[in-house]
């Protein structure tokens, strides 16, 4: 049975409108009889601890790591773009570990993954997800020492695979949602011809005409300014457009022809690379990065100091 993972970035801290529509996706779930993996920021968790009932409602699904901050910088292609391997390492466990200002990007005590498992005891919280899927191999590596050991960020395989002690599953295959006819064929594509699907939604760019993080784009906002919200007939529509999308892939799970967002399993696949694969796995993964004005120094070294063990002549492992 072909696997699809159903998975939410929960990162919007600014909006006003991020909670309600959060809240409305969770109640949909629920009347769809559907699991999600919810990727989660430690700034969202700040935010999140002052809404109860989305906490239990989101406590009945599967929950994720989506970096202590998203897009406040310095982000993780900054703060880990130093010579040093081990040290862009332990700033990552600081970082991590801690509640980040949105103002200025400085640690202000505990907070992170450390909140984000307080509010949620009794999950695992084993899984990540980077912001704009742009990682970093000594973050990676701090992630694991914090219990993360299944990463959604790269482009590694079209399953799952694994190396050094984390599993990759594969990229999404959408990363938005709007109804389209084009989405509808690419995920009817891709239900048909692959084994693992993920999907991925933004819940806020459901009831916002532009992403919560534009203020980011250039260096952290002198002030957290809520993006505009869409009229009230194109959230209708778009949330219309999300309630058809879950019942169509509710109705494949239950002709039993895809199991929705299934328990993570490690696997045996294992991981080699070429020195071009290392290249292209690099520039795939600092794409974000570049289009926020940031070019790395160190980076690519940090890869391949990752990645020195698998680097073979074969052909990139599928």
């Amino acid at each position: 049975m072909r696997k699809l993972f159903l998975t939410f970035d929960t990162e919007d801290f600014i909006s006003n409108n991020s909670i309600p529509v959060l809240k409305w996706i969770l109640e949909q779930l629920r009347k769809h009889d559907l699991i999600a993996l919810f990727f989660i920021t430690g700034n969202m968790a700040e935010k999140l601890q002052n809404s109860p009932a989305v906490v239990d409602l989101l406590s009945e699904h599967q929950i994720g790591y989506h970096a202590s901050s998203h897009s406040v910088r310095p982000a993780i292609f900054e703060f880990t773009d130093v010579e040093n391997y081990q040290q862009a390492r332990k700033i990552s466990l600081e970082r991590e570990t801690a509640s980040i200002n949105p103002l200025t990007g400085e640690i202000e005590g505990k907070g992170g993954i450390l909140l984000l498992r307080e509010l949620f005891p009794h999950r695992q919280i084993a899984s990540f997800r980077a912001p704009g899927h742009c990682w970093t191999p000594p973050h990676l590596e701090a992630l694991r020492t914090l219990g993360i050991t299944f990463d959604f960020s790269t482009n590694l395989s079209s399953t799952t695979i694994n190396f050094e002690g984390t599993t990759f599953y594969s990229y999404p295959t959408l990363g938005h949602w709007e109804g389209k006819r084009w989405e509808y064929r690419r995920l009817l594509t891709s239900v048909l011809k692959k084994k693992l699907i993920v999907l991925t939604c933004h819940p806020s760019l459901l009831v916002n005409k532009t992403a919560w993080d534009s203020i980011y784009f250039y260096s952290n906002p002198k002030t957290l300014t809520s993006p505009s919200p869409r009229t009230p007939a194109e959230a209708r529509h778009l949330l219309h457009n999300f309630d058809s999308l879950l019942s169509n892939i509710s109705t494949l799970r239950k002709m039993q022809i895809i199991n929705t967002t299934p328990k993570l399993e490690s696997t045996n696949n294992t991981l080699k690379l070429t020195d071009s694969g290392i290249r292209e796995c690099y520039n795939w993964s600092m794409r974000w990065a570049i289009s926020l004005h940031h070019h790395p120094k160190f980076i690519f070294n940090h890869f391949l100091e990752y990645f020195k063990q698998t680097r073979s002549s074969d052909p990139r492992a599928e």
